[in-house]
């Protein structure tokens, strides 16, 4: 199972990871201190081939989601029409 997890690793989940240690490494004992908000944070990563991102709650009160954004070219041919094709893909994380 690990093998094959780090043989897969993208930035996305290499986000994940960060974000995870990040929030275990700031959160206190539950229930110490109320609830404070998570500052909106957003990444974008491209890539060649669509990815997928983060979808969920990596900790109480903190909700994070993603989207796939197409990178297109377009171009004009001799018709005058115009033709496009995906290029690459951008990946949109955000966390709040």
């Amino acid at each position: 199972m690990f093998q094959r997890f780090t043989r897969r690793m993208t930035g996305a989940t290499g986000l994940l990871i960060g974000l995870i240690v990040m929030l275990a490494a700031t959160s206190g004992p539950v229930g110490a201190q109320p609830f404070e908000r998570q500052p909106y944070q957003e990444w974008q990563y491209e890539n060649r081939r669509p990815q997928r991102g983060y979808e969920g709650f990596p900790a109480p009160g903190v909700y994070c989601s993603y989207r796939r954004e197409p990178i297109r070219t377009c171009t004009y041919d001799k018709r005058g029409r115009e033709r496009c094709r995906v290029t690459s893909w951008r990946l949109v994380q955000w966390c709040s």
